[in-house]
């Protein structure tokens, strides 16, 4: 059975909180920073959780618990965020370098265009295809490098990630990013040096010794300073057996009613870029993934709301999890949400959660009573109580798989 930590971004407090977690195809644990706001560059603890100095959201590291996160090497191995001769020239933003050419090539979710590459657009969600979703969700759940980590073997050796597990982890996220209509993020090669620490050092977290494994003391298997200040900045996973399987936990975020935390990071329309960090062969699971979502760069559509199940056509798999509106309007977070069988004009019951705020943008949850969404139905919401009037979208489930 899994726990269950989230991560927020917005004030300047810290708290931490726990809750068991099985995820799609076995159990698994999941955890991100449970209070984490960041709105005037300072954090500041409660609840027996302190960090110190500054964080800063969009940049490589900043200060944090456990120390400075240079993303460089470290103690243990070091972690270079990818195999492979060198490009030359180096290769330009939104690019990687594909080792068996020597090119660069477009990262996951961006074009060549004039010799650069440019975000894909994402398009509005309620005019797509039922076919142009499914391809999406099927090219995006392609995995390329089942055995994504280069490594020695030695237990503290952090080593890195194959381009080619990196590429499939963007893939996941731009996916779910594209069916939110917002545009791509990519990574960066010293937030995945980061995130590969932390994921090196939270696979051999010991959790018969309590505390937050967002705040690894120093005493640590595996312990690095850059290691545990990215523990502070990342949605933590354990037991996915792959990085890009974690996208997946992270989006359904079972377990996590109070938050939806890991979800909220995922579809925070400016999470650009992100570390990627993921280590196998020792602790409790097996493996964990690091995934630093503090990057507050990108600057593709920023619409007044999301939604998870999105509008228009969606893969029945995620209109079966528990549904969320995101948003910078004002009333999100205590909205009112109402549900419509459209095919036969019947309502539907709902339970609605408020949840803690601070992870990405406002949000609110409900879950399905006494129903379940089936592919072929169109189902109507109602969000209410909104200061720029209520919003209303239909979502029809499509079987992809």
């Amino acid at each position: 059975m899994g726990r269950f930590f989230s991560l927020a971004l917005r004030g300047a407090t810290l708290l931490t909180a726990a809750a068991a977690a099985c995820s799609i195809g076995a159990c698994s644990l999941l955890t991100g920073v449970e209070d984490l706001q960041i709105d005037d560059g300072t954090t500041s603890g409660t609840g027996g959780h302190t960090t110190t100095g500054t964080t800063n959201p969009g940049g490589a590291g900043g200060s944090g618990t456990g120390g400075m996160a240079t993303g460089g090497s470290a103690t243990g191995g070091s972690a270079t965020g990818g195999s492979g001769p060198a490009c030359s020239p180096p290769c330009g933003a939104n690019m990687y370098c594909e080792a068996s050419t020597g090119t660069c090539q477009c990262s996951p979710g961006f074009l060549s265009e004039n010799g650069n590459c440019v975000p894909a657009p994402p398009g509005d969600p309620s005019t797509r295809t039922q076919d142009e979703v499914c391809q999406k969700w099927q090219e995006g759940h392609v995995v390329t490098t089942p055995s994504p980590l280069v490594s020695s073997g030695a237990e503290c050796d952090a080593g890195s990630l194959k381009q080619g597990a990196i590429n499939d982890t963007l893939a996941r996220l731009n996916m779910f990013r594209w069916l939110a209509g917002l545009g791509p993020s990519t990574d960066d090669a010293a937030l995945d040096a980061g995130a590969q620490l932390c994921a090196n050092l939270e696979s051999w977290w010991d959790w018969n010794m309590g505390g937050s494994p967002h705040f690894p003391p120093a005493n640590s298997k595996c312990y690095t300073a850059d290691g545990a200040s990215y523990a502070g900045m990342s949605n933590i996973a354990w037991g996915s057996g792959h990085p890009a399987q974690a996208i997946d936990q992270f989006m359904e975020d079972n377990g996590n009613a109070t938050t939806m935390g890991h979800r909220r990071w995922i579809v925070n329309p400016p999470l650009d870029p992100v570390g990627i960090g993921y280590w196998s062969g020792g602790g409790q699971y097996g493996d964990a993934e690091c995934l630093r979502v503090f990057g507050q760069g990108g600057n593709g559509p920023n619409p007044d709301w999301v939604a998870v199940p999105n509008q228009g056509f969606v893969p029945l798999e995620m209109a079966q999890w528990t549904w969320t509106f995101h948003g910078n309007l004002g009333g999100v977070a205590n909205a009112q949400i109402s549900m419509l069988l459209v095919d036969d004009n019947t309502p539907l019951n709902v339970m609605v959660q408020t949840l803690s705020q601070g992870y990405g943008e406002d949000a609110i949850s409900w879950n399905a009573q006494g129903w379940q969404a089936q592919a072929g139905k169109t189902y109507r919401v109602t969000v209410s109580g909104l200061s720029g009037g209520d919003v209303v979208y239909d979502v029809k489930p499509v079987a992809c798989n």
